[in-house]
């Protein structure tokens, strides 16, 4: 089954609340191994990891929640 990982990031600032996004972290065609169970379970190490390493959301942002999605997913804006 395709998988896709989506973050759903927010703004740590107090004149941004409300302010936020989903990005989509990865899906089966990047991390082939990804599966719903493997998603659901340990998904939050490599969510920490990816948002210490990526270019926008290392700094003044933080994960609200992140949801596993059967299929590809279409990001739909502000969360």
């Amino acid at each position: 089954m395709f998988v896709t990982v989506v973050a759903v990031l927010c703004r740590l600032s107090a004149a941004s609340s409300g302010s936020c996004i989903e990005e989509i972290v990865t899906d089966s065609n990047m991390t082939p191994e990804i599966s719903m169970m493997q998603c659901a379970i340990g998904a939050q190490a490599p969510l920490a990891k990816w948002m210490g390493e990526h270019p926008i959301y290392h700094a003044n942002w933080r994960l609200e929640r992140y949801k596993c999605v059967p299929g590809h997913y279409e990001i739909k804006g502000h969360a």
